[in-house]
């Protein structure tokens, strides 16, 4: 991969160590105690159905420090173009390896993205759209969640991006309107990262299902935290105060074994719930289509128990009507 550099963007205040005088004029001062870290970032997606080839350019990491400096880890090359669609079912891509970084607490995490090298194309459009950043995104993709850099201590983590989420048509009056990046990113740490996985009984299967048809892309599990009463859609602007899924994965059958199965990888440690549908192509983003689908389509076919992810281990559940 791509070599990284690191810039201490905020001043900090200069800081003068003064020794006692000792009478052996060749007497060394103390050795100075770190004062860095390390950290290495990956990236990963959830799918969309209707995605071919998502690229992503990515120019640098900006890190918040608690002290209110930035970090920033800029890439060498003016960056790095990713296809997002390569990024699934546990694959990912490496953005910074190693690198140093001031010690002490952050606060948030942002991708510096170049839209004007950045596109996706679409197989319901047929064709290939460029990209603009939105108005939760326009100083890069950014995750709110706090954490430590220690004393020449190393840290890992996975930036997980949902596309469905994140990117999102706007109309604006024009022919075909356009395509927007919008922050819907998650933050796990590696070393405590855990995952569920597992198959889906085929009579939730769209081709199986009579409330269902068979055109791709319908079958889905959606993701919430333990404490989730009842599951609900992906939409982005919410009128019913039930809270949205983690993630969501498309249900893909194993050609190996016919099984159709669901994987959510770089979990936190805790409780999760899973929701399986397969009318998922009707929840748009646009939309409030949970409970009530202004399209007469959308709904959810089962709501699992509370299954425990543990770090270090992918736990293998069947879900079941």
């Amino acid at each position: 991969m791509k070599s990284q550099s690191t810039k201490f963007m905020a001043a900090a205040a200069m800081a003068t160590f003064f020794y006692g005088c000792s009478s052996d004029s060749n007497e060394a001062p103390p050795p100075e105690e770190p004062t860095t870290g390390s950290i290495t970032i990956s990236l990963t997606d959830d799918p969309w159905e209707d995605a071919m080839e998502m690229v992503l350019h990515v120019t640098g990491i900006e890190m918040g420090h608690a002290d209110g400096s930035i970090v920033m880890v800029e890439m060498d090359g003016g960056g790095m173009s990713i296809d997002m669609m390569q990024l699934q079912n546990g694959e990912s891509r490496m953005l910074a390896d190693s690198v140093e970084m001031p010690m002490g607490q952050y606060d948030w995490m942002r991708l510096m993205i170049d839209p004007a090298q950045s596109h996706i194309d679409l197989a319901s459009t047929g064709g290939r759209h460029g990209m603009q950043m939105g108005s939760d995104a326009v100083d890069g993709l950014e995750v709110q969640h706090a954490f430590e850099i220690g004393q020449s201590q190393h840290s890992e983590f996975m930036l997980d991006f949902d596309i469905r989420r994140g990117v999102q048509h706007h109309d604006t009056g024009m022919m075909g309107g356009d395509y927007r990046l919008h922050s819907a990113m998650r933050m796990v740490d590696m070393s405590e990262s855990g995952g569920l996985m597992g198959a889906v009984d085929p009579s939730m299967i769209d081709v199986n299902h009579p409330d269902c048809d068979d055109a791709p892309g319908g079958n889905w599990a959606y993701l919430y935290h333990g404490d989730a009463m009842e599951p609900d859609d992906i939409a982005d602007v919410d009128t019913d105060g039930i809270q949205g899924p983690i993630g969501a994965d498309r249900i893909d059958m194993d050609t190996m074994t016919g099984e159709h199965r669901y994987h959510f990888g770089y979990l936190d440690p805790g409780q999760y719930r899973i929701a399986i549908t397969c009318s998922g192509e009707w929840d748009e983003v646009g939309d409030d289509d949970h409970p009530n689908d202004p399209d007469g389509q959308f709904a959810f076919h089962m709501f699992s128990g509370p299954m425990e992810v543990m770090a270090g281990q992918m736990h293998e559940n069947d879900l079941a009507p």
